[in-house]
């Protein structure tokens, strides 16, 4: 069984906080587990060829978390380069079961969409906070993907 299904190239720069270096990325992940332990294959000039991480993706940042203590403070603000070695590849995002029955019903398709705007989506469907916005907002997402037909 292969140890990795994808590749996945990153940049981004050094920070040292709470006095741990960590690999901020320069463009937040979206579409791959967080907390997701996995392999960062470094380019030069950082020396070091392989690191276990720990991927942490929150609202803003992806933040690439090594394992294993690394020796760069000298480095921080430093720029990096180098490629993810991805055990389950991406993530496609969840369609929630009402959403998938509405959009089937109206022709849209939901599987275009791109990370963001599925992740835009789906999190203003998930803040409503009863059945009833629910359900204006799925009539609202549905009539705003049907526009674009």
């Amino acid at each position: 069984m292969p140890r990795h299904t994808g590749e996945l190239a990153v940049h981004g720069h050094l920070q040292q906080r709470e006095g741990k270096m960590l690999f901020v990325v320069d463009e937040r992940l979206s579409g791959y587990d967080t907390f997701l332990s996995t392999t960062l294959r470094l380019e030069p000039p950082v020396l070091l060829p392989e690191l276990a991480v720990r991927i942490l993706t929150f609202d803003d940042v992806t933040v690439l978390s090594p394992l294993d203590p690394v020796l760069l403070q000298e480095r921080t603000g430093e720029e990096w380069s180098g490629t993810l070695l991805i055990p389950h590849g991406a993530r496609p995002p969840t369609i929630p079961d009402d959403l998938a029955q509405a959009a089937a019903e109206a022709g849209v398709d939901t599987g275009g969409w791109s990370p963001a705007e599925a992740r835009h989506l789906l999190t203003f469907l998930g803040e409503a906070g009863s059945a009833s916005v629910r359900g204006e907002r799925i009539d609202m997402i549905i009539a705003a993907l049907g526009d674009r037909s």
